[in-house]
């Protein structure tokens, strides 16, 4: 009985490790692919942050990276528009959305640029209340402008690096998977003392999204 037991033990530990290493294949795979698009100068319609953890009302050191990251794009490419996103959460002193905004203003990107959605409480509907703004944004061009738009929308999705690959794939399922739509990733650097504790959380986190979550309906209407 000892023997089955520890048998059983090697065995998960075993199919531990394998799914560990099969996930963050893709996790890395992904993030390198949109890196080398950024690096090729991928040229794009809308910037979206992804917002994260609020200290008071300061970004922590993960959503400063995604500031810096998507600051440098937009400083190269100044015709891009975009959206900070992000609620007020549990203990910060202001929406998300609303520190992103702030930082980008402090680092010269202009207030016109910067669209602001703050009432979003997870990944999806900082995807879901996005789509809606770019939506009514495009909707409005066509009616000034009369016609409809046939080309492509592009989108810039930028997060920490070990977040791109399950961000990817929740966008496409609010809605960023149609004709209308092409999506990329902008992978922002991982605080060091944060890599062990993001890896291992994003880890369970993909399990737990592939596994019960993927099938819900998410789309945007």
């Amino acid at each position: 009985m000892k023997n089955m037991i520890i048998t059983i033990i090697k065995i998960s530990i075993i199919l531990f490790v394998f799914l560990f290493c099969f996930v963050q294949y893709f996790i890395i795979k992904e993030y390198i692919t949109d890196r080398k698009a950024v690096n090729e100068n991928k040229k794009v319609d809308y910037v979206i942050i992804l917002g994260a953890r609020v200290k008071g009302e300061k970004p922590t050191k993960s959503l400063m990276e995604r500031i810096k990251a998507a600051t440098e794009y937009l400083k190269k490419n100044p015709e891009v528009k975009v959206i900070a996103t992000g609620g007020q959460g549990k203990n910060e002193g202001v929406a998300e959305g609303l520190a992103i905004k702030r930082e980008l203003l402090k680092n010269g990107i202009s207030a016109d640029r910067i669209i602001l959605e703050d009432k979003s409480k997870n990944t999806v509907e900082n995807f879901r209340f996005s789509l809606e703004k770019i939506k009514n944004i495009e909707n409005s061009k066509n009616i000034l402008n009369n016609n409809e738009k046939n080309q492509k929308i592009k989108v810039l999705i930028v997060t920490n690096d070990y977040h791109i690959f399950r961000s990817k794939n929740i966008a496409r399922k609010v809605g960023f998977d149609n004709e209308n739509y092409e999506i990329y990733g902008l992978p922002a650097k991982t605080p060091l003392i944060s890599i062990p504790k993001s890896y291992f959380r994003e880890f369970l986190s993909n399990v737990n999204y592939f596994i019960f979550q993927s099938g819900n309906q998410l789309k945007v209407k």
